[in-house]
């Protein structure tokens, strides 16, 4: 079923206490071959960010950080921008992508001062309202021989480093637990098959740098 209008009924829309917009964003995870951009395109095609595709970012663990950062704000901004023209946006994957070196610093094959210097650069673009929290996560993780699968039979499409991505399933799944419990409700385990049209009710602030922190802490076991 593709999406439906911004006036339906179970889509609830409502003014936020700072004032963000009275949309809905809504971020579809998962870790790759999930089936994030499938689920995007069949259900928000009108209205889907789709995942960036950028260069390879410096080596510099600060230069890194803000080049991931700036991707990430420029990737809120358009779905800010959408919602404000149609009252929902559907962003394949998280612009407030932190979670990915934090997973890479779980299994050992990120650094933490990597993590950490994105940390802080992702704090200063909540800070400045540049990115902040989507107002519900659509998350999916399926088992390593089901991702596998999926990428066998995708012939058209190549992924980068399938290998590493695929062992990132579980610390995404701690990630967005963490933030399941920072900001109850707003995350949904699997994509749902009725697409956006599900009760969405959202009046949390966007820009939260308190709920942020509070994320990296549980995430971490205030290690950072």
């Amino acid at each position: 079923m593709a999406l439906q209008s911004a006036d339906e009924p179970r889509l609830r829309q409502t003014i936020r206490a700072d004032g963000s917009g009275d949309g809905v964003i809504i971020v579809v995870e998962g870790p790759s071959a999930s089936g994030k951009t499938t689920w995007s395109q069949t259900h928000a095609p009108d209205v889907m960010v789709a995942e960036s595709a950028p260069a390879d970012p410096p080596e510099d663990a600060s230069a890194a950080a803000l080049f991931w950062a700036e991707n990430g704000a420029r990737r809120w901004e358009q779905a800010v921008a959408t919602e404000q023209r149609a009252g929902v946006s559907v962003c394949d994957t998280d612009p407030l992508k932190l979670h990915y070196s934090w997973s890479l610093w779980r299994i050992g094959a990120g650094r933490s001062q990597v993590f950490k210097r994105q940390v802080d650069a992702y704090r200063e673009m909540m800070s400045d309202r540049r990115i902040g929290f989507a107002d519900a996560y659509f998350v999916s993780i399926p088992d390593p021989e089901v991702l596998e699968l999926r990428r066998t039979g995708d012939l058209g499409r190549w992924r980068r480093n399938f290998a590493l991505h695929a062992r990132l399933g579980e610390p995404l799944r701690e990630w967005y637990a963490a933030l399941e419990e920072v900001r109850p409700g707003s995350v949904r385990w699997g994509f749902p098959g009725e697409g956006v049209g599900q009760p969405v009710d959202s009046v949390r602030p966007r820009y939260d740098v308190e709920a942020y922190d509070a994320l990296v802490r549980r995430s971490t076991g205030g290690r950072t």
